[in-house]
């Protein structure tokens, strides 16, 4: 019996000093506490802003490039966006465009057609076929702040 309330003592004591040992600090970056890139997010990003989604469709034919950045879950509800694609062509970036609840699309095109519609202008040869992603998409606030990004490979 001696031994079981040792036993028990032991793990009050425990209990206690890890108690004692929490603390509300903010973990910095850069410490054994951040597992990947994505857990490490400074204290002055809005968390909501991460929950932004992207998918980003692109496609290069003879004499033709078009790409698609659509976001969906943005913040703040009918805000203003910008889209900036990166290519081997180069980066361009669309005019502020205000979401429509929580989702905003942008379209890039070389087909004048398209441009005429709206689209924001961008070569025919943009997009061309390289090692990793052919395209990155990237959505920002208006204040030119990145919200969310995502690197695809193109249809060729």
């Amino acid at each position: 019996m001696k031994a079981f309330h040792s036993a028990l003592a032991a793990l009050v004591i425990a209990g206690v000093v890890g108690v004692g040992a929490c603390s509300n600090d903010a973990l910095d970056p850069t410490t054994a506490g951040s597992k990947s890139p994505q857990a490490a997010i400074s204290a002055s990003q809005n968390l909501s802003t991460l929950a932004a989604t992207l998918r980003v469709r692109c496609e290069h034919r003879n004499g033709r490039s078009k790409i698609s950045v659509d976001a969906n879950n943005v913040n703040p509800r009918n805000g203003q966006f910008k889209a900036r694609v990166r290519a081997a062509g180069g980066t361009v970036t669309s005019g502020l465009k205000r979401a429509v609840g929580d989702e905003v699309e942008f379209d890039f095109d070389s087909d004048r057609g398209d441009i005429a519609a709206g689209a924001t202008r961008i070569p025919a040869n943009f997009i061309q076929r390289r090692p990793g992603a052919d395209v990155i998409g990237i959505l920002l606030n208006a204040q030119g702040n990145v919200v969310a990004r995502l690197g695809v490979e193109c249809t060729f």
